[in-house]
């Protein structure tokens, strides 16, 4: 396993997603007034999210045929530039809003590129396994929130940003010249190879939608406090992270099906049990190095686009939570984790890979 850019990805991408939610969220108020009302924020935050997520399939298809491109590298440093100008805003007026549009612009493609190309690199350098997504993917969650738990307590302003993004761009760029990400991904093992490619990658990608959904619909009674939410972003990235080495270990059949359904009662009865309701966001966020790696083993000499095309079903899925409050509506929850969990079902596979054949 090449640990130099499994490391220098995985760390940058706690690190760009920490300071993309710096730069988007408002716990004061103060984007929320130079913008001009509560609507005029949420178009913001809306934009950043189809920016960041819709824009990885494009970008994937792009990064296929121009592998040498250091999408990585590129991103940190747009997401810096975009760190730059959401902090220069001196007073809440109007004539600011421009710097806070720029901003989210900036930020949101760069995490859109910087996403695809470690996408890429956890794919094509896979060794057959599905564990180094799950690892690249899930220090995200860890970034996500300790941003939206140090987005109004975070005192290190531009002294910390600019160093940890420079850092993460020497880093991602150094792996990519000293490890290229030529070649296709090499997953194998994860999909059912004897149906259609287009039933297998939409069944595929309807289960990461609909999870997605599922995931916004989560009863937490107990997460009462920002410290709390930082439990659950724990526990989502370590559902990630042991993801792919389950799947590994027994099957991306076996272990979607059996992680997703064990979640189902654990989510909707331990709603107010702390412990009980963390194993269940565990085991129900271990399906995704599962999915993204069926996906890419139908896509082999494309996994920018596969890469980019399960972050765009996530998006979709969470579409519903941007207009209406869905938290807590376990009548909505039961069924999106049934048809997951069906839609897996005739996905995957249980095989080998190919370095242990």
């Amino acid at each position: 396993m090449k640990i130099f850019p499994l490391a220098a990805y995985t760390f940058s991408h706690f690190a760009v997603d920490y300071v993309c939610l710096l730069t988007v969220l408002d716990p004061w108020g103060q984007k929320e007034i130079i913008l001009g009302g509560t609507q005029n924020y949420a178009l913001f935050v809306i934009t950043y999210n189809f920016l960041a997520f819709g824009l990885q399939m494009i970008i994937g298809a792009f990064c296929d045929e121009h592998r040498k491109f250091p999408a990585s590298a590129v991103g940190c440093v747009l997401v810096l530039i975009g760190a730059l100008c959401g902090a220069f805003i001196p007073e809440a007026y109007p004539e600011y809003a421009f710097n806070l549009w720029t901003s989210v612009l900036f930020v949101g493609v760069g995490n859109a590129f910087f996403h695809v190309g470690g996408g890429i690199e956890s794919l094509v350098h896979s060794g057959g396994k599905l564990r180094r997504s799950g690892i690249f993917v899930s220090s995200g969650a860890l970034g996500v929130a300790l941003g939206i738990y140090n987005c109004s307590r975070f005192t290190g302003g531009l002294d910390f940003i600019v160093p940890l993004m420079i850092f993460c761009a020497a880093i991602c760029l150094i792996a990519h010249l000293k490890y290229p990400a030529g070649g296709e991904a090499e997953i194998s093992g994860a999909a059912n190879e004897k149906a259609g490619i287009w039933i297998v990658l939409g069944l595929a990608l309807v289960s990461v939608m609909i999870r997605s959904f599922g995931g916004t619909t989560i009863p937490m009674e107990w997460k009462t406090t920002m410290k709390l939410g930082l439990v659950s972003g724990f526990a989502a990235f370590l559902g990630k992270f042991i993801g792919g080495f389950a799947a590994d270990l027994f099957g991306a059949k076996r272990t979607g099906m059996i992680t997703l359904l064990a979640s189902l009662p654990l989510l909707v009865f331990g709603s107010g049990n702390m412990i009980i309701s963390v194993i269940g966001i565990i085991l129900f966020n271990m399906t995704m190095p599962i999915t993204l790696g069926i996906v890419a083993q139908r896509l082999p000499k494309n996994p920018g686009l596969a890469f980019g095309l399960t972050t765009a079903a996530l998006l979709l899925g969470a579409v519903p939570s941007f207009f209406a409050v869905i938290s807590g509506k376990t009548f909505l929850l039961v069924p999106a984790v049934l048809v997951s969990a069906v839609c897996i079902y005739f996905s995957a596979e249980n095989k080998k890979s190919i370095a242990e054949v």
